[in-house]
């Protein structure tokens, strides 16, 4: 049968210059030690030898704790080596204890402050940090165990608002998750009575300090905050809080809080007629065609939306999506979301977001357009766009021309092409009221004076005139329009899986037009006077940067 080894009865180990001594004590019966073992001990650790005398007073004092046996200086080796690390800011600083040798006593909580200190480090050090280390025997490890404080920024009051202010904002993730129109609402309703925002208690400025000490002054806003309030709130008596004056959705506009009515039916048909309202409107149902809905504020509709008109001076939100038959027009202030988007015209002053495809459409947005659901496809229209465009697919595999004008304000770029395609039929016009009026001024050099040919020759002249001048005032603003057509360097166009031959992307007047295999995983963007095509890789998408002066309600 294999012997147990027995547990040491006492410790001899080196610390501070000395070498001590500690008798173990258990279940309250100490020991018996003889000077000898001790000696042998001592021997195997290297220690300095010691008279029995010495020992057995050593024996004696170490019933009150460790018993100093005699100097060693040279035990200095054995030491745990304590490191510290201040950090390049001097907010927080480390400690890194080595392994002790044996025969060396682990370093002391108050050894590893005062290595702290030495280096500087007087503020912010955790005692129970630098307890838990020695404790856990965490040697070889750089630990914090002092931390600065940062200092505290002092304000006078500051607005709480009770309700959320950044409704509908999908683009907030990058790269764009699926937008889930269903839970998607711009509407947060409120009765009479409810509390809307209240400002908050000042906040008193504290000075920071580094680990070395040094202090970190606190700055201080002292700009008198007031909740701003807006139509149909009250305040309370002391102006702290503000509340609801009616029932109806709270929002943002132009950075002050209102109520605004609501205006909520089932559908808008025969049954309701046409809706102007300068409130929010939210329709559960559909739209009929042929109906005009014109908000304010938001517009939201449950279901589809045909040849109508809809528009808002906020958001507009499709839950599912408008088929407008070559009729349907949507204009907002806002952003725009919807699941599709096909045969008809939309002009937007925020973004566009959009599930599934918009085709045969005329697009007009001032910021981005993004199409991130499954399909994501733009087939057979027109997009001007003053930002980015997103989508997996542009055109389609029967090359339907397809174009997209990038980096340009959408206004801008409309004028000069409308501008373009205005002075090539007045030329045309020109030329032909010139063959008439040729036709008629020989007629008239033939002898042929009566009234009808006279009439034909003021009617030709006068319509002549006008054309020429309206043609040679676009000879001079058409250039002009096009001198201003800088595409944004920061515009890129992402097509996650191909360009099909047809489609032809603008930036400013650059033009990209796709090879007749397509372009696959691409994006474009114009540098140096030039379109650059790159590859899209899904693990490092471009970046699209929403502006940050404009808002979700599309205010500046």
């Amino acid at each position: 049968m294999e012997r147990s080894r027995r547990k040491p009865a006492f410790q001899v180990f080196y610390r501070h210059g000395r070498v001590y001594l500690t008798i173990d004590t258990e279940e309250g019966q100490r020991p018996v030690v003889y000077p000898e073992e001790i000696k042998n001990r001592m021997r195997l650790l290297g220690m300095p030898r010691v008279s029995t005398s010495r020992l057995r007073e050593a024996i004696a004092a170490a019933e009150e704790g460790p018993a100093s046996v005699v100097e060693w200086p040279e035990g200095e080796r054995l030491a745990s080596r304590i490191t510290v690390v201040v950090a390049e800011d001097a907010m927080s600083a480390a400690a890194v204890l080595s392994t002790p040798s044996r025969g060396a006593a682990p370093p002391l909580v108050d050894d590893v402050i005062a290595e702290l200190s030495t280096a500087g480090v007087t503020f912010g050090v955790d005692r129970a940090a630098v307890s838990r280390v020695l404790m856990d025997r965490r040697y070889d490890e750089q630990i914090t165990v002092a931390w600065g404080r940062e200092p505290v920024y002092g304000r006078s009051r500051r607005v709480e608002y009770r309700f959320k202010t950044t409704r509908g904002k999908p683009y907030l993730e990058m790269p764009f998750g699926r937008i889930n129109l269903k839970e998607l609402s711009f509407i947060d309703n409120r009765k009479t009575g409810d509390l809307l925002a209240i400002l908050l208690p000042p906040v008193e400025a504290k000075d920071g300090s580094t680990v070395t000490g040094k202090i970190i002054p606190a700055s201080r806003d002292d700009t008198v905050v007031q909740i701003p309030a807006g139509e149909n709130t009250r305040f309370s008596a002391d102006q702290s809080e503000l509340y609801a004056a009616i029932d109806g959705n709270v929002r943002l506009r132009d950075g002050r809080i209102i109520v605004e009515p609501v205006v909520e039916v089932e559908n808008v048909d025969y049954s309701t007629g046409n809706i102007y309202f300068d409130g929010s409107v939210v329709v559960a149902g559909h739209v009929a065609d042929g109906f005009v809905v014109e908000a304010g504020g938001n517009i939201q509709i449950g279901k589809g939306v045909g040849r109508a008109t809809l528009r808002a001076g906020e958001n507009i939100l499709l839950t599912t999506g408008m088929n407008g038959n070559d009729e349907g027009v949507l204009e907002c202030g806002g952003n725009l979301f919807a699941r599709y988007l096909e045969s008809c015209t939309v002009r937007c002053r925020g973004n566009i977001f959009v599930e599934e495809a918009i085709m045969h459409s005329f697009v007009s947005v001032w910021n981005h357009c993004i199409l991130n659901g499954r399909r994501a496809e733009f087939i057979a229209g027109e997009a001007l766009v003053g930002g980015s465009f997103w989508c997996r697919k542009l055109g389609n595999i029967y090359d339907a021309p397809t174009f997209v004008s990038i980096g340009t304000p959408p206004e801008l770029y409309e004028e000069y092409r409308n501008g373009r395609r205005r002075l090539y039929h007045l030329d045309e016009q020109i030329d032909l009221l010139g063959d008439k009026l040729n036709r008629v001024a020989s007629a008239i050099h033939d002898g042929r004076r009566d009234a009808k040919i006279l009439t034909a020759q003021s009617q030709l002249t006068e319509e002549l005139s006008r054309a020429t001048e309206e043609a040679a005032v676009l000879r001079k603003r058409v250039p002009k329009l096009r001198e201003q057509l800088v595409p944004s360097t920061e515009s890129v166009v992402v097509a996650e899986e191909v360009i099909y031959n047809g489609a032809v992307v603008s930036f400013g007047t650059y033009e990209y037009r796709a090879p007749p295999s397509g372009s696959w995983k691409t994006v474009l963007l114009v540098s140096h006077g030039e379109i650059s095509a790159g590859g899209y890789d899904s693990r490092e998408p471009p970046e699209i940067t929403f502006p940050e002066n404009v808002s979700i309600n599309g205010h500046q």
